[in-house]
């Protein structure tokens, strides 16, 4: 592989100057992840355009799936119990968002295994980084070792997300164009991405701010930012989070209960990015493309799992940002005992441990060009049903997550 890269980069000096320009880049278009430049590499994950389309006509079965889960469970209350989902949650998902779809914005964690590609998390409630990977595409395509890609230069991601909000609130309110507000709590380490996002909805010709869920106010009928009012609420705040501080987030709740205001994603969507579901689509309408996984909910399960414990990764249902889940490798002996001993007072699953695909990415070790092995995973986004472009995450570690040490590759064809 080495003589590819030389011819790539040239030397291990050009590779560090294309490695520095790409910092300098990030920087210059304020792309940070809390207080330091979101993780890249001068690279990108290529793949040929066949696999890429089958792998999202995989994602896109896989959401369908969620997607009808997710209409059982907001009407089906033994459903709803039986997944371990919290009741002061069920008012609240119950509310009718004014449109019809539930899983509107996604992205699923999928590890690629060959040709196909299994599904691992659906992240139906908040997912980030599709402004992000934008940019990120954008400035690698600057660099001169990057020039040969650029007329297969991917669909921005942030151009589909921005007209799925608009399809959301055409549907509930008509076709005027709305003032937005990116709404999460501040200080988030995607803080940056929100103003990001927030010009580019301007250059959309939305007029957008950003805001925390707290700052809003109700004022004849509407919901109101200061002296602006706000038509649709971009959610980035975890719906969790939103339940439980519901008492500080009045306004945007009545608001959103009495459809004077469009929130996407709605709050019911949830219900289909808890973990209990994906018990639930591996044996119904989603086998193919999530691995096997049971809902640890009698001691018969916590028996079989236990009995073959190095074929299960645990997963508490409800946790994000690589929380809660513990990978069955030896030195997690007793973190995952006292995970499979904890599923009997909270709601934990056992999903089939895939082996995690690795790729070579090249680096400078000692004046020299090198490759190294990174774990990976593919990152679909899927927005309204439909797959709207990718990226690809990596980490020295199985469990892949950037809050965790991870860094981000846009997705190309080759």
């Amino acid at each position: 592989m080495l003589p590819a890269l030389e011819q790539k980069f040239g030397t291990a000096t050009s590779l560090e100057e294309n490695e520095r320009e790409l910092q300098r880049l990030l920087r210059a278009r304020g792309i940070y992840f809390g207080d330091n430049v979101l993780p890249t590499y001068a690279y990108a994950f290529l793949a040929p355009e066949e696999r890429i389309l089958h792998w999202a006509k995989q994602a896109e079965r896989l959401i369908d799936a969620a997607e009808r889960a997710a209409n059982l469970l907001v009407t089906d209350s033994s459903f709803f119990d039986a997944m371990g989902l919290g009741k002061s949650a069920r008012e609240l998902v119950a509310v009718d968002p004014g449109y019809r779809r539930i899983c509107v914005l996604c992205r699923p964690d999928g590890i690629p295994l060959g040709s196909d590609v299994k599904f691992v998390e659906v992240n139906s409630d908040s997912p980030a980084m599709m402004m992000f990977i934008d940019v990120v595409a954008d400035c690698l395509l600057e660099l001169d070792a990057f020039a040969w890609l650029r007329p297969k230069r991917p669909a921005s991601a942030a151009d589909r997300l921005f007209d799925t909000l608009l399809d959301c609130y055409r549907e509930q309110r008509g076709n005027s164009m709305p003032n937005i507000a990116i709404a999460d709590w501040e200080g988030q380490k995607t803080r940056f991405e929100h103003q990001r996002l927030a010009e580019h909805f301007e250059k959309r010709g939305a007029a957008t701010v950003v805001s925390d869920p707290r700052a809003f106010r109700r004022a004849n009928g509407a919901l109101w930012l200061g002296d602006r009012r706000i038509d649709l609420v971009y959610r980035r705040a975890l719906s969790s989070e939103l339940i439980e501080r519901a008492a500080e987030i009045g306004p945007l709740l009545d608001s959103y209960r009495d459809g004077s205001v469009c929130m996407v994603n709605p709050l019911r969507s949830y219900v289909a990015g808890v973990k209990s579901v994906l018990s639930y689509l591996a044996v119904n309408g989603a086998g193919d493309v999530v691995p096997r996984t049971m809902l640890l909910d009698s001691d018969e399960k916590r028996d079989l799992v236990r009995s073959t414990s190095s074929k299960w990764v645990l997963k508490k249902s409800e946790s994000h940002g690589g929380e809660n889940v513990v990978l069955p490798s030896p030195e997690n002996h007793d973190e995952w005992h006292a995970a499979l001993a904890a599923s009997s007072r909270d709601v934990w699953i056992a999903q089939e441990y895939l082996e995690i695909p690795k790729l070579a990415l090249p680096v400078v070790e000692n004046g020299r060009m090198v490759e190294v092995e990174k774990h990976y995973n593919w990152n679909p986004f899927m927005f309204g049903g439909r797959y709207a472009g990718g990226l690809v995450r990596v980490s020295s570690t199985p469990l892949i997550n950037i809050t965790l040490g991870g860094g981000l590759l846009p997705t190309f064809y080759k």
